[in-house]
């Protein structure tokens, strides 16, 4: 179990260093392409909340729901704070600092990604590589946020590509911590720490990457969305 949540952690981690070369390399053309990326991780974020981290919450902690809820308004506070997602549009990025508070607060969310990936693989591998879907995908458009954001508050490339490999590694050492200390915790903790993650991957769906697909809105966004709720389910059949 350990080599697998370390090879997914890691996976997630390095899916936004590639959205951070990405913007290096061509910030224009990462923006302007993304979006597909964005419809259908929009698709898997929500396939995976409703089809598997709902139900098995509610199974392992009948409280789950008030923290799916608690889950949501936590990471709507966390980015609200930090202010990654809002410069997507070319003409519309306005200069947001960031200071180290901001990238304090981007390093957590990375690192609960990790053990979100942590405690799937806790519960079963089905479970394991389903969440390490959910947040591999949005890793990649987060790290094209978060370089961008750091380049336009006047970041040098080197300074915010040295700050968003530092944001990245928080990803694979929250799965190892999730190995570490929470392998043995009661089947209502895992439950809860489920309801979270339910409510962070409803959060992220619902409140930063649907709006992203409104501003572009075409057939393929729809289409590619509704490929990403599909997929989890298809695999989570043949898993079994």
């Amino acid at each position: 179990m350990l080599l697998n949540i370390l090879i997914y952690g890691i996976l997630a981690g390095l899916a936004t260093i590639a959205g951070m070369f990405l913007v290096l390399k061509n910030e224009s053309w990462a923006r302007k392409n993304t979006i597909y990326l964005i419809s259908f991780s929009a698709g898997v974020l929500l396939s995976v909340a409703f089809s598997h981290l709902i139900p098995e919450a509610l199974d392992l902690n009948s409280n789950a729901l008030l923290w799916l809820l608690f889950g949501f308004v936590f990471f709507y506070i966390l980015e609200h704070l930090i202010i990654i997602h809002s410069c997507q549009e070319d003409d519309s990025c306005t200069v947001h600092p960031i200071d180290k508070i901001a990238l304090l607060g981007m390093g957590f969310h990375s690192l609960m990604d990790g053990i979100i990936i942590g405690i799937g693989f806790e519960i079963s591998n089905t479970l394991g590589l389903l969440t390490t879907l959910a947040v591999l995908l949005h890793k990649l458009p987060d790290g094209i946020s978060m370089v961008s954001v750091l380049l336009h508050s006047d970041y040098s490339k080197t300074k915010a590509r040295n700050s968003s490999l530092l944001v990245a590694s928080m990803t694979p050492i929250g799965a190892i911590l999730s190995f570490l200390f929470l392998k043995n915790i009661s089947t209502g903790i895992l439950g809860i720490f489920l309801a979270v993650a339910a409510g962070s991957f409803l959060y992220i769906a619902s409140a930063d990457l649907i709006p992203e697909i409104h501003k572009k809105s075409k057939i393929l966004n729809i289409v590619l969305l509704l490929i990403g709720i599909f997929i989890p389910i298809l695999v989570s059949l043949y898993l079994k």
